[in-house]
């Protein structure tokens, strides 16, 4: 057999496989993404019925209140203070007339 043939032969068969395991990776990471949005969706369903449990729970203090209860909490943590909104991380407490009205 010609050395032509054996190389042609080897690259058709790495070609397919490449091309099967690009294939396989692209399923793999269609699923995972499908599986990283449906729990990123139920937390944020999870998280917003906690908001608003916490917005019940919370109407019967100010908003130093609330401020010292966070400081009392995480000590260590950066909490902005602003008009009506206190910031700690990615969470955020918005007041209305010194109330709490709603948490992100």
């Amino acid at each position: 057999m010609n050395k032509w043939k054996i190389a042609f032969f080897c690259c058709l068969v790495l070609f397919i496989a490449s091309i099967v395991f690009f294939i396989y990776s692209i399923i793999d990471q269609g699923i995972s993404y499908t599986y990283l949005k449906v729990s990123y969706d139920e937390q944020v369903e999870a998280n917003k019925v906690l908001g608003n449990l916490v917005v019940r729970g919370g109407q019967k203090y100010s908003q130093k209140d609330i401020l010292y209860l966070l400081r009392q909490e995480y000590p260590k943590a950066f909490i902005v203070e602003e008009k009506n909104t206190i910031r700690i991380g990615s969470n955020e407490f918005e007041f209305e007339k010194d109330r709490l009205v709603m948490v992100r």
